[in-house]
């Protein structure tokens, strides 16, 4: 059964500063903004974006932003409920083509929104070069195998859906792995509302094995009644703790693959789980125990975290002095929302940045600059970096500056964060005053150490390997399958 997912976004940095002023406690459907209470938010907005976000002109020229903003801002001219506003705001700042940069709805709708009920589609999706497939089949209808193709969803073609759904998915630069990965992994049916009627069935136009197309209207199968069990055991702190450890990071060598280890990273996170440091050196001392020639970093579906972390699993893969991170500038020393005081939630730290001999803006942080290996610990086998859409922030930094300063080999699908770097450090939760809806700010451009990457683009694999929907819907893992043959 899908899992009741809203608009989901982790917010990836070092820091977090929460700008918020009084909201409602409970949403009103019901309510509508005035307009000039729309048009203040929107200014509001506009001025964090222009005064404040390090790379609003990155991916967007400014005259073609600032259409934009014209555009919108002319489209403020009728009360709005919130449902309408957000939509309106996410398809303006996924504009920027920056995924750390969005607009939330408000903790009130949220909180209202995940207590209704919601007629799910009954099938997962697969997204592949604009084409909607089935993955898995979660309906009565038998013939809605996996690979089936989706034409049209109650008489709205894929080719007009698609790129809507993905207009309120904000992501670094042009591709649209990032985009797609959202909405396979549990988000198709909630952008689809923000569009589009929520019905208790839909028509589908489909394309079958064979080539044909043809009407299908999928029902949901019916919810299996839950067995009776004994409630389990509670957990205790530290076997909670350890079940959380094992989800963020793991260590596997598999037999059918002698001389390699799996290393899995699901979040660069577990920092604050346990002392990453000593975990790494007694992982890499592992590896040297059991002479491993082969080492798997399985970064699918990382969204990042603490940069910190990947720079010294690197000290191990580096012989010399290298780079995770060549800079991290911001506009601004101070912006002009944030407080002085640090008890308040929308404190913005000062002491993190400092006015360098050029005059620009820097993030103070220890994953910037030239780093130092450790000595005697370098790891001397193969290095394998599994990545796809889902391999952002700070996993496609750790990624593009491993390749441009080592030889590895990338497998998988290209990644969503830019080979060039993000904008992060820094996340700032901005509340807009009148409709308490947030603007997901970041405070600094970070550049990753690969000298001539493609504008817009993230990293792609020396060997692509894209699952099928077949085998996304068996839960087969087509990478892995395959790396007998790709490791030596």
């Amino acid at each position: 059964m899908k899992a009741l997912l809203l608009f989901f976004f982790c917010c990836l940095g070092h820091l977090g500063a929460v700008a918020q002023s009084a909201a409602p406690a409970v949403y009103d459907p019901a309510q509508r903004y005035a307009v000039a209470q729309l048009q203040s938010d929107f200014a509001y907005l506009r001025r964090a974006l222009e005064e404040v976000h390090p790379g609003l002109y990155w991916y967007t020229p400014k005259d073609s932003l600032d259409r934009a903003f014209t555009r919108t801002a002319a489209a403020l001219t009728h009360p709005m409920a919130e449902p309408e506003y957000w939509q309106l705001l996410q398809t303006l700042v996924g504009r920027v083509h920056c995924g750390h940069t969005r607009v939330r709805q408000s903790a009130a709708y949220r909180a209202w929104f995940r207590r209704q009920p919601h007629p799910y589609l009954p099938f997962t999706v697969a997204v592949r070069h604009n084409q909607l497939f089935v993955a898995e089949n979660q309906s009565t209808a038998p013939e809605l195998r996996s690979g089936t193709e989706i034409l049209a969803i109650d008489g709205h073609p894929t080719a007009e859906v698609l790129p809507r759904l993905r207009s309120l998915i904000s992501a670094d630069g042009y591709g649209t792995g990032f985009q797609d990965k959202e909405l396979e992994t549990g988000f198709f049916d909630s952008y689809y509302w923000s569009f589009y009627e929520a019905k208790p069935t839909y028509p589908l136009l489909v394309r079958d094995s064979t080539g044909q197309q043809r009407p299908l209207t999928p029902l949901p199968k019916p919810a299996k009644p839950k067995p009776l069990t004994s409630m389990p055991a509670p957990l205790t702190a530290e076997q909670h703790r350890t079940r959380q450890l094992d989800r963020l990071r793991s260590m596997r060598y598999p037999e059918d693959l002698p001389g390699t280890a799996i290393f899995r990273i699901r979040e660069f996170s577990y920092d604050e789980l346990e002392d990453y440091k000593r975990f790494h050196q007694q992982l890499f001392a592992d590896l040297s125990k059991r002479r491993i020639k082969q080492l798997v970093i399985d970064l699918r579906g990382n969204a990042g975290g603490n940069q910190e972390i990947s720079v010294d699993i690197l000290k191990y893969l580096m012989k010399s002095e290298f780079i995770l991170n060549k800079s991290a500038l911001t506009p601004v020393l101070y912006p002009f929302f944030a407080q002085p005081d640090s008890l308040k939630p929308d404190y913005f730290n000062p002491a993190r940045v400092r006015r360098l001999l050029d005059g620009t803006i820097s993030f103070i942080n220890s994953d910037l600059g030239p780093q130092q290996p450790y000595r005697g610990r370098y790891f001397r086998g193969q290095v394998v970096v599994l990545v796809d859409g889902g391999t952002f922030s700070a996993a496609s930094n750790f990624t593009a500056s491993l390749l441009a300063q080592r030889r590895i080999t990338v497998i998988g699908e290209e990644t969503g964060g830019a080979e060039a770097g993000c904008n992060g450090g820094t996340i700032s939760d901005l509340e807009l005053p009148e409709t308490h809806l947030v603007l997901q700010l970041p405070h600094f451009r970070i550049l990753t150490a690969c000298p001539h990457p493609q504008l817009g683009r993230g990293v792609r694999p020396d060997i692509e390997v894209v699952p099928t929907p077949q085998q996304l819907a068996s839960h087969t893992d087509a990478v892995l399958g395959q790396l007998p043959a790709l490791v030596h």
